[in-house]
């Protein structure tokens, strides 16, 4: 694919808008569908340092069926083209890296995405546009191959930073500091989101010695990291393999920042939860969070 990076060019739009466009539709061969002929490329490479390749990314679509579907969480909604939104660069709505159409599912994300394109000043700088990125990285990887996303999130789960303790007898204030922070996230996540017994939540280290010993592999644990119970990873990985492309980008995004699952599906599962009127996470405090 030819490189569509416009990093450090300048700013050749005035205005910045959205406009409601279709939902998202299976791609042909090439990567190419109808929605429209007035757009322009993106500024966001997919691969690095301008490339098309990277580790990890794809550059075609691998499966167009699952593609669709994994954009579109309310199926029903695929021929409502009020459901969807383009964002616009003089009236041209811009495309994702491999030149699929920039269609995102609600109005708020299309204007928060505008307004990072309306920040940019002189030159376009697109690491200052973090959400017009991940948008671009569901529609154009995770939807295509969500595999790789959802394996390093289980990699995150089986060494979760919020896991590892200090030693009370080292720092007895940062212990007693993270219990606080800690038991209440692992029960909520494991209770509400995970529904698993109250007598069941994930493998805790205390102290150096602890950590190193137990996330050893041995026969009782066959996977270096964290020997969580079974049933929570089967529970969690379920739950993962559940999301929509959207959701599972944002809950990546997430781990990957906090270097923890459980902060992770915490942050996601509360916003679903406040989208839906109610929500029973416990709230995170901001110190740990």
């Amino acid at each position: 694919a030819a490189d569509r990076r416009l990093a450090g060019r300048r700013r050749f739009y005035k205005n910045v808008g959205i406009a409601p466009t279709m939902a998202p539709i299976k791609p042909d061969e090439n990567n190419k569908m109808t929605n429209g002929g007035n757009t322009i490329s993106s500024p966001i490479s997919a691969g690095v340092d301008g490339t098309q390749s990277a580790t990890g990314v794809s550059t075609s679509i691998k499966d167009s069926s699952k593609w669709t579907s994994r954009l579109n969480p309310n199926n029903d909604n695929v021929d409502n083209k009020d459901e969807w939104y383009s964002v616009t660069l003089d009236g041209r709505a811009i495309r994702t890296p491999l030149g699929l159409p920039f269609a995102l599912p609600s109005p708020a994300l299309a204007l928060a995405v505008a307004s990072e394109w309306d920040s940019q000043k002189t030159y376009l700088q697109p690491a200052q546009m973090p959400i017009m990125t991940l948008c671009c990285t569901a529609i154009d990887q995770v939807a295509s191959d969500p595999s790789a996303h959802q394996t390093d999130i289980i990699r995150y789960l089986r060494n979760d930073t919020s896991c590892y303790w200090a030693d009370p007898t080292d720092d007895r204030v940062l212990y007693r500091q993270q219990s606080q922070a800690w038991e209440k996230l692992h029960k909520s996540v494991s209770s509400e989101l995970l529904e698993l017994p109250d007598d069941l939540g994930p493998a805790q280290a205390v102290g150096g010695s602890d950590a190193l010993l137990i996330s050893r592999k041995s026969d009782g644990n066959q996977m270096s990291g964290l020997p969580h119970p079974p049933l929570l990873v089967e529970r969690a990985q379920k739950w993962i393999e559940s999301l929509d492309a959207w959701t599972l980008t944002a809950l990546y995004s997430a781990c990957a920042e906090s270097k923890s699952f459980f902060i992770g599906a915490a942050m996601i599962f509360e916003a679903t939860q406040h989208a839906r009127g109610e929500c029973n996470v416990a709230p995170r405090d901001p110190k740990w969070a």
